[in-house]
């Protein structure tokens, strides 16, 4: 039988419900604003406020003066209240930032790495050269696929199975992991391109391409959290065997290593980034074994998408890192390729694809989202209280 909720259940889940309000607005908001978005009276609003102020949760400051009459006050995070750490765990660099309530974010450190996983001392000793009493929640994007949510697996780095839970353990403060391709898409879902969007795609392109479906503003993980790597699905042909141990798949022909390749170049995880960059230069230029390269890896990203859409049916699919650079430079073949790839009765009205807005901080951005969500539940905040 379900256990009834007393006053103090339903006190405690409002004073959640008004912090995650405040956590997802683009904008500040008032009191009064506040009760209609969760549906309470003023009295009630005015009465949770207070209690999250006292907290150290919330705090009102003036609005931006309106003229005569009482002077309105918009609710903010509390100065002094809890703050998440991000890391985005990159194959080569990474990067610890500080993220208050509402997503306002303080890059702290970077630094690069040997590609072991000796990585992780490192990051955790940066993390503690910044940890104060005010760090509730460490989100943390790495680069490859997490399978069981603690068994790392990153085969460009020779990373197979990497036990996290030895790694992230014992020392370190509350931990929440998962890929950077699926927080780009949970950033771009909660902070950017496909705010609002009830069915979307992320595609977040580096060396290669991965990404997730985001349903009601939520990135899906699957039965053993490892969904999302479309990147390894045989889209587009390639005669090619990939790293993972399957030929042809879609990476191989889209991302900084596909582009490298095609220019008659050695692809390399960690060095490819700037000759890629190169090749994109020289395309815009007009250089045509540049703008050779590039066409192809436009075409395949849109045949693959075409037949993505086939099978999820996108209301909007975004791009982030070199799939930015794409769409600028060839939305048309894209979209073309995109459009050629879905059954004929969806070509009529075929799935936006969209430059993300959040940009190449997404894996950070969404590292930042898991932990405050982890840190915005009812028990966290009566363990709070404690």
């Amino acid at each position: 039988m379900p256990q009834t909720m007393t006053s103090a259940d339903l006190r405690i889940r409002n004073q959640v419900r008004l912090l995650r309000a405040v956590h997802d607005a683009a904008e500040p908001f008032t009191r009064a604003e506040a009760a209609r978005l969760l549906g309470i009276g003023r009295n009630t609003a005015a009465a949770l406020v207070g209690e999250l102020e006292q907290a150290g949760l919330l705090h009102e400051v003036p609005a931006a003066s309106g003229g005569r009459g009482r002077p309105t006050t918009m609710l903010v995070p509390h100065p002094e209240g809890p703050v998440a750490f991000a890391v985005d765990f990159r194959e080569d660099t990474w990067t610890l930032a500080s993220v208050a309530l509402g997503g306002a974010m303080t890059e702290l450190e970077t630094g690069e790495h040997d590609r072991t996983p000796g990585v992780f001392a490192e990051i955790r000793a940066a993390v503690a050269r910044h940890e104060t009493e005010r760090l509730a929640v460490l989100g943390f994007a790495t680069s490859g696929p997490i399978r069981d949510g603690h068994r790392l697996h990153i085969s460009h780095l020779g990373w197979d199975e990497v036990e996290l839970n030895e790694l992230i353990g014992a020392g370190w403060p509350p931990t929440v992991i998962d890929n950077d391709a699926r927080l780009a898409g949970l950033a771009e879902s909660r902070r950017g391109a496909l705010r609002g969007m009830g069915t979307a795609m992320h595609f977040h392109i580096d060396f290669d391409i991965g990404g997730t479906l985001l349903l009601g503003g939520d990135a899906q993980r699957g039965a053993h959290h490892i969904a999302g790597e479309f990147g390894h699905m045989p889209l587009t042909g390639s005669p090619l065997e990939c790293m993972c141990g399957v030929r042809g798949c879609w990476s191989l022909d889209v991302g900084a290593n596909a582009l490298v390749r095609r220019f008659g170049k050695e692809p390399g995880y960690g060095t490819g980034r700037e000759l890629a960059q190169e090749i994109l230069r020289r395309a815009e230029a007009g250089e045509p074994e540049a703008a050779s390269a590039l066409d192809d890896n436009a075409a395949a990203l849109g045949r693959g998408l075409g037949a993505l859409a086939n099978a999820l049916d996108p209301e909007a699919i975004s791009l982030s890192g070199l799939g930015v650079d794409l769409i600028r430079l060839r939305r048309e073949v894209i979209e073309e390729r995109c459009r050629e790839g879905l059954m004929a009765f969806r070509r009529d009205e075929p799935p936006k694809i969209v430059a993300g807005t959040v940009g190449a901080a997404g894996p950070l951005t969404g590292a930042a989202e898991i932990a405050w969500d982890a840190i915005l539940t009812e028990d966290w905040l009566r363990d709070r209280r404690r």
